[in-house]
């Protein structure tokens, strides 16, 4: 924590620190930059980059929780995760984005750019709600206060946070409504919107909706809440809903210096056959089988999207083992007594030729480089998996070079992801038919897009390879209309759709349960599944004043008054 706060008052990324040889005050060592010297374009842009990697690090800790990615760290929830495994979030957003936003804002005042201080204020919202939404209560107001500074500064409770990054969205707002002379200089690099204050602002008020939607579920909070919610929902506000609003970190394929998507670099090797991580059983499952048609119960119903998330390496299972009997690392057969028990329908592997990871397996890695499925084209830069469910025997490893070449993107918020949560306000006042349109029009945007993102990466499958999208629309809504609760299925499809952000997933799980049929961990009595992440090692054992987290209790952040008991 030391280094959260001495760190304040120059940037990290580019500049040296701001000390200088001072004699009688009179001299600066010329050598050294200071931060008046700083060029803020260069800031904003080292803050840009740090966001990336900040949301980056958060959505890989938390989406193996919900059964995106498998937690294979351990069996217990305990021991799959560390409080050394979430550091980088930790220092990503201290020391790094929200420092130097602060940095940024003081200079961009000083020269009148709007858009530079409304874009660093969203910025450092979101970074600040996703702490809260990981960690719980965590230190704002004693932390980045430059060289007075507590070096042991003490955690602000969640509920706080959040009002404060309300405010700064509301300041951002304020910023990025200015024109003419009053709006200042332009923001001349910016990798996420291109220096538009419109989408910028969509993005600002669809934040909000995020956080007032968290908010909402605090009884005290509620009244409140609700009203903001209906404000933001108004059709003159603008939110974040169309294609060209998506904001999202978009990657390269360049070598040096390594800009390929951190998915892609794990399942597209140098060397061919190498592909490493594993992905959840269950989301694997969910995304093939997941869903029963309507008129035939036997029969399942294909996701449209499983071609653009996965792409398997192997046609079947016969077909992996053909390549190395050793390659499977469980047995494939019975499932354990507690799967059968809870109606759990996937266990090990499935055909045709999914090999993911089960959750809690904590065993060994087996030599399944070759056979293993990978990451695909959407949001990776992947393959797209063109190959027919027919082709038992297909065998094609991954390596670098295939699919998009990692040129893919952080999906941080997606335009569908505005109709789900319009969805899921919709039905808890109780609008059944609006929440059941707002979560078909998220559907649609979701299949639509990611299909567009494919395309526009050269990644297109062969005619009648992309499974219907009117079939799963018709199985999802029978399940919808069927359902004692609504929020169910839209949690659920929510869920299916927010590939590549655990963080709006875990959210999701926390506030509807949904989905309610995740497979549970492998092996019996894993611990409480964390309703928060236990803290970092750098946060308690560097700050006098933190304490590390009953690691045998759920520690809910303050919005979570689902009773449900979560797994």
């Amino acid at each position: 924590m030391k280094d959260i706060i001495k760190k304040f008052g120059f940037l990290v990324v580019f500049f040296a620190s701001v000390t200088s040889c001072n004699l009688d005050g009179d001299l600066e060592n010329p050598n050294q930059i200071t931060v008046a010297g700083a060029d803020v374009d260069l800031i904003m842009n080292g803050v840009q980059l740090d966001f990336a990697d900040f949301f980056d690090a958060a959505h890989s800790s938390v989406n193996p929780l919900v059964r995106q990615e498998a937690m294979t760290g351990g069996f217990r929830y305990q021991t799959a995760n560390t409080p050394q495994g979430v550091d980088g979030i930790w220092s990503l957003a201290y020391e790094d984005v929200l420092v130097n936003a602060e940095t940024l804002i003081t200079l961009a005042e000083e020269k009148n750019l709007t858009t530079h201080i409304g874009v660093a204020k969203i910025l450092q919202a979101y970074v600040y709600l996703t702490l809260v939404d990981v960690f719980g209560d965590v230190p704002r107001t004693e932390a980045l206060q430059g060289a007075t500074a507590n070096f042991n500064p003490v955690a602000d409770d969640g509920e706080s946070i959040y009002d404060y990054a309300i405010t700064l969205l509301n300041e951002a707002r304020t910023e990025l409504a200015k024109t003419g002379t009053d709006a200042g200089g332009a923001l001349l690099r910016d990798i996420y919107y291109g220096g538009s204050r419109a989408n910028w602002t969509a993005l600002a008020n669809t934040i909000e909706l995020k956080a007032q939607l968290n908010l909402s579920m605090v009884p005290a909070r509620k009244a409140g809440a609700d009203a903001r919610i209906a404000t933001l929902l108004d059709p003159s506000t603008n939110l974040v809903d169309s294609e060209s609003e998506n904001f999202t970190y978009k990657y390269s394929s360049t070598t040096v210096p390594v800009s390929r998507h951190p998915m892609y670099r794990q399942y597209y090797d140098p060397i061919r056959g190498q592909a490493g991580g594993y992905i959840a059983n269950y989301f694997l499952y969910e995304l093939f089988a997941g869903k029963v048609d309507p008129v035939d119960p036997t029969v399942t119903v294909q996701d449209p999207r499983w071609r653009y998330y996965f792409y398997r390496q192997v046609g079947s299972i016969a077909q992996a083992l053909a390549i190395d009997p050793k390659s499977l690392g469980c047995a494939p057969g019975a499932p354990p007594q507690h799967y059968t028990d809870q109606g759990v329908k996937m266990f090990c592997v499935f055909d045709p030729g999914f090999y993911g990871r089960d959750h809690g397996d904590g065993f060994g890695i087996p030599p399944d480089g070759p056979v293993l499925t990978a990451a695909g084209v959407y949001p990776a830069g992947g393959k797209i998996d063109n190959t027919s469910v027919a082709n038992a025997t297909f065998a094609g490893t991954t390596i670098q070079g295939d699919g998009a070449n990692g040129a893919g993107i952080q999906p941080i918020f997606m335009s569908w992801f505005t109709d789900f949560m319009k969805a899921e306000i919709l039905a808890r006042n109780g609008d059944v038919a609006g929440a059941k349109a707002a979560m078909n029009d998220g559907i649609n945007k979701s299949i639509t897009q990611i299909r567009n993102f494919a395309t526009s990466k050269g990644q297109v499958l062969s005619p009648g390879r992309e499974p219907s999208t009117t079939a799963y629309l018709d199985a999802v809504n029978f399940a919808y209309d069927n359902a004692a609760n609504k929020l169910d299925v839209i949690g659920k499809e929510y869920y299916v759709s927010t590939w590549g952000n655990g963080i709006e997933a875990y959210n999701n799980y926390r506030r509807t349960s949904a989905p309610r049929d995740l497979q549970p961990t492998l092996q019996l009595n894993p611990g409480p599944f964390y309703r928060s992440y236990i803290y970092p090692a750098t946060y308690v054992n560097l700050n006098d004043n933190a304490a590390q987290k009953d690691f045998n209790a759920t520690n809910k952040v303050f919005w979570d008054t689902n009773p449900d008991d979560l797994n």
